[in-house]
């Protein structure tokens, strides 16, 4: 096992060869780091919480963090973290302990993390009890990321309020997810076409959450005018221009939006309404999903009370000019 990048790449890291001790592969770990992106550490502190040999916060380091702190219980994770560290010229400490008391200390001594790292053991802790405690404490940075390690497929935690997921990625056994500081909401629909209508909730819900989720669901009762994949690259090309990269997603689902809500770990949804009579069925939607998914529904007068996906398509199908209701090409 190696240091792949930055100040120290390239030399060679000591690890436990017994099974207490659980590297991250060189592979795994590279793709890690391009999916957190430098800047966001880079002259910040980094938490290599379940440290083991030091590798991640090691690397982290080598690539410019100005500061990690290295915790584990097992004294011979210790013992090898403390060989890795001795020939860094580098600002670190170390915690030998429980994890909670590490947060705790971290949190009574104000430090802030631009990167927190969890690789526990698998299947010995909760991702998400840590999750919280890191979320009471406070001690993830405001433009932070946590990035957690788990087995491909074995999500088994839920994400507590003030965190999102910013990306999700698969690398052969293992899955990275990225997680942020905020809230993300749901805006679903068919977006047959994208109007500017649709275009008013999304400029409302990035004023008001970190991460916007915008979803092509299916509607039985509709014939499409364009296929799925379509209307999806419509909708990329049109909130492109706000250059919030990852912190808006633009994804298809078979299934109801609080299916959608629930497997992403997001708890509310947008929706828009034109006059009483959508608003009357938009607020018993939203009772339906608040009772059925304990998901909670922000309704948002529209701006252009005129414009539907309907009457757009209407328009288009009599050769009648609706660009002005368009948002993109």
């Amino acid at each position: 096992m190696r240091i792949i990048a930055g100040k120290y790449k390239g030399r060679n890291l000591f690890t436990e060869k017994e099974n207490e001790i659980r590297p991250t592969t060189d592979r795994v770990k590279e793709n890690m780091f391009n999916l957190v992106q430098h800047e966001k550490y880079q002259y910040g502190k980094v938490l290599d919480l379940f440290c083991g040999s030091g590798a991640l916060g090691i690397e982290a380091l080598s690539r410019g963090a100005s500061y990690c702190l290295f915790c584990d219980c097992s004294i011979k994770a210790i013992d090898v973290l403390k060989k890795n560290l001795s020939k860094l010229d580098a600002e670190y400490d170390i915690f030998h302990g429980n994890y909670s008391l590490a947060i705790a200390q971290a949190s009574r001594t104000g430090l802030k993390f631009k990167l927190i790292i969890l690789d526990p053991p698998y299947g010995k802790v909760q991702i998400g009890d840590i999750l919280k405690e890191i979320v009471i404490a406070d001690i993830l940075d405001n433009d932070g990321l946590i990035i957690v390690e788990r087995p491909l497929g074995d999500k088994n935690y839920f994400l507590p309020q003030g965190l999102y997921t910013l990306d999700s990625r698969d690398y052969g056994r293992i899955t990275l997810d990225v997680l942020a500081k905020g809230d993300a909401v749901v805006i679903t629909g068919t977006f047959d076409p994208y109007t500017i209508g649709h275009d008013f909730l999304v400029e409302t819900a990035i004023n008001k959450f970190e991460c916007v989720h915008i979803v092509l669901l299916d509607n039985p009762e509709k014939e499409p005018s364009q296929p799925k994949k379509i209307r999806m690259k419509h909708i990329e090309h049109a909130v492109r221009r706000y250059k919030l990269g990852r912190k808006i997603k633009v994804r298809e689902y078979d299934g109801l939006s609080i299916d959608y809500c629930k497997s992403n770990d997001i708890r509310y949804i947008i929706r828009g309404f034109r006059n009483d009579e959508d608003l009357i069925y938009e607020k018993n939607m939203a009772e339906w999903n608040l009772k059925h998914g304990n998901i909670e529904t922000i309704l948002i007068e529209a701006r252009d009370k005129e414009v539907s996906s309907s009457e757009i398509r209407r328009k288009i199908k009599a050769g009648e000019d609706v660009s002005s209701w368009l948002v993109g090409d």
